[in-house]
């Protein structure tokens, strides 16, 4: 599954988890397993996504910045950070460069648009949770850790819920996960809980929930072993869904093609690679946001969207005005920091598709960058003309308006 598909799956799970009707389902526990699932998979930082239903269920924290354990120690520190409003991961030791080992990731801190203020985060199980739980600031059941899942149950709590409300979408985006959940745990030699997988099986095929597309294809399953018996198991259901690699009469033999050093690409090639630049740029800002920066990633990431925006322009060059061109370029310059030629890009993409949601979703996003938060708004406002339905425009409205979604 790609970086994508898990942080949706992660975020549906949270709003399934928030609408099931049992009184006693530990949703806190439930969602810190879920993020560390998410963290085993190269994605991106994703709680905001549904922050209120985090906090809502006593899985994060909220205090002003002042509240952190350190504060009085580098207030100056601090102060400065809550100047600039932008997210910032809080380090173990806040002042000193990240370290994995030696200097993990705490807590994290943003401007909250609602509150008008700079706000420390902590989820529960976190470094900055438990010191807050030591100092005080936290007690009772919101004091007590988390309690830790294997994966097998975490996804049969997830899943017996989005089969009373008949989820399909989210039974089969677990269906996807699960072999790729078992095989981790056989080359770790963990147990694989079977019981939980049967009864997981047994809702996705009772609601008809196996996807028509992400299944693997038929001839690239595993074969003999405990892992080749699982996927035969697993997947029987899904037989007549599951498509072979490719039909060797239509591979292509590539001997007999004349190779050239010039090869004529089209608008469509350049698209690809900008769209390829894009993601491993991404990823690898994702994962200096998360871990900490070091220079050699960071010129990698730059080196990426130069050649990435080089791309882009001559794919420009065969097809002006090309609206999914237009948008990558801006979100490339974007990236780059260069915002102003960002809004001229974005600009003309909505110029030439002004109900294409996208556009407007990325020039609200870039407004957001640029600090411009009543443009910001207003073109997530667009973006609602277009999509009422699209969750993550009605809450990043209700963020910056501080309106019930």
């Amino acid at each position: 599954m790609a970086m994508h598909d898990v942080e949706t799956l992660v975020e549906l799970s949270i709003y399934c988890l928030d609408k099931s009707q049992d009184e006693e389902l530990d949703r806190r526990s439930l969602f810190f397993n879920l993020y560390n699932l998410q963290q085993q998979f190269n994605t991106g930082f994703t709680h905001f996504r549904v922050m209120d239903l985090l906090v809502k269920h006593h899985f994060v924290y909220t205090f002003p910045i002042s509240a952190h354990p350190d504060y009085a120690a580098h207030q100056a520190w601090f102060d400065e950070l809550a100047t600039r409003q932008k997210f910032s991961f809080i380090y173990q030791r806040p002042t000193e460069t990240w370290d994995a080992a030696t200097n993990p990731v705490a807590g994290y801190a943003h401007y909250n648009f609602n509150t008008q203020t700079y706000t420390l985060y902590c989820d529960a199980g976190s470094i900055l949770w438990g010191n807050l739980v030591a100092n005080g600031l936290l007690s009772g059941k919101d004091a007590e850790a988390p309690t830790i899942l294997d994966p097998f149950s975490l996804a049969l709590e997830v899943a017996e819920n989005a089969g009373e409300q008949k989820d399909k979408a989210l039974l089969g985006s677990w269906y996807l996960l699960i072999p790729y959940l078992v095989m981790q745990a056989e080359q770790e030699g963990e147990t694989i809980h079977y019981k939980a997988l049967e009864a997981i099986l047994e809702l996705v095929v009772a609601n008809e929930s196996i996807p028509d597309e992400g299944l693997p294809p038929a001839d690239e399953l595993p074969v003999g072993g405990e892992l080749g018996k699982f996927c035969q198991w697993w997947y029987a259901p899904a037989a007549d869904k599951m498509k072979p690699t490719a039909d060797p009469e239509e591979e292509i033999d590539l001997e007999t093609i004349p190779f050239t050093a010039q090869v004529e690409k089209s608008q469509a090639w350049y698209e690809q690679q900008v769209v390829q630049m894009l993601q491993e740029a991404n990823a690898s800002i994702t994962h200096m946001e998360e871990q900490g920066a070091n220079e050699a990633m960071q010129q990698s990431v730059y080196d990426r969207l130069q050649l990435g925006l080089q791309y882009a322009n001559k794919g420009l060059e065969l097809s002006p005005g090309e609206p999914n061109l237009l948008m990558n370029k801006g979100s490339i310059l974007m990236l780059l920091g260069l915002y102003d030629q960002a809004q001229t890009v974005y600009d003309e993409a909505l110029t030439i598709a002004p109900e294409n949601p996208y556009v407007h979703l990325n020039r609200a996003i870039l407004f957001y960058q640029m600090d411009q938060i009543p443009a910001a708004i207003t073109a997530f406002r667009q973006l609602l003309e277009l999509e009422p339905e699209n969750e993550f425009a009605q809450q990043w409205l209700a963020h910056l308006t501080n309106e019930p979604i």
